[in-house]
């Protein structure tokens, strides 16, 4: 049974913040996940790679039960905020990209020669081979955020999860970075599951939605089915206006952008 299935599951730390909630994402997909802060984007994906345990529910990955623990997790990797990295991190783009293989090892397994030229392999796919030998904490934000890209690709995951990997980047960093997951997703096949707060952005990308909103609301579907101004509206709290342009919609909450 291919893809990850979430069923009736309830999500928080303790207390709820999303309840039975019922999705199927497949292998190939580009999904977000959006909504106002503290609604539970980032608690959600966490629950489904299992490092938060779910309340309630079953996560199911290739038809094998993974509401807890499973080896199919392996065929995920996660790119979390970069809040999650100090920024005097003294390793070198290699070694951040190597240890995403850590988990993997068997102990005192050490890396080997083949690990690299793949780590190597993987820079060069994300035009980073320039950078490998510089320390981590030296690149750019766009540079820094590609680089735990390459970490998460390096285990030959089948779906990669990432917790804004746009925030606090420049527009073209951005823009950038987006066009790469949309390459992974259409020419390598892999499944994308991002957290976000900006819709302008990632239209274009996108497959489906997860709308969160607060006391446990959600809508998923496709992004012409979620993304109008009632849905949007109604999570948000604000009246949020959708203008169609010749780019695709621009989502706008007052004047600001959304």
């Amino acid at each position: 049974m291919e893809g990850i299935f979430l069923q009736d599951l309830t999500v928080g730390y303790g207390k709820p913040l999303i309840s039975s909630l019922s999705a199927h994402m497949a292998e190939g997909e580009f999904w977000v996940v959006v909504g106002p802060n503290g609604a539970g984007k980032s608690t959600l994906i966490k629950t489904i790679l299992g490092i938060v345990p779910p309340i309630s529910g079953r996560i199911l990955i290739h038809g094998k039960e993974c509401t807890y623990s499973c080896d199919e997790r392996r065929f995920l990797s996660y790119v979390p905020q970069m809040e999650s990295y100090s920024h005097s991190f003294p390793a070198t783009a290699l070694d951040v990209v190597l240890s995403g293989l850590f988990p993997r090892l068997k102990r005192f397994e050490r890396i080997k020669k083949e690990d690299v030229e793949k780590a190597l392999r993987w820079m060069e796919e994300l035009h980073l081979k320039d950078v490998a030998d510089k320390p981590f904490s030296k690149l750019s934000g766009g540079q820094q955020r590609k680089v735990l890209i390459a970490r998460a690709l390096i285990s030959d995951p089948h779906y990669i999860f990432l917790d804004e990997p746009t925030t606090g980047v420049d527009l073209r960093s951005s823009r950038k970075i987006l066009e790469l997951l949309d390459r992974l997703h259409k020419e390598k096949g892999f499944g994308i599951c991002m957290v976000t707060h900006d819709l302008n952005f990632v239209w274009n990308y996108i497959d489906k939605i997860i709308l969160l909103g607060y006391g446990g609301k959600y809508f998923i579907g496709k992004k012409e089915e979620i993304l109008n101004e009632d849905l949007l509206s109604q999570i948000y709290g604000v009246r949020v206006k959708v203008i169609e342009t010749e780019y695709g919609p621009v989502f706008l909450v007052g004047d600001k952008h959304l």
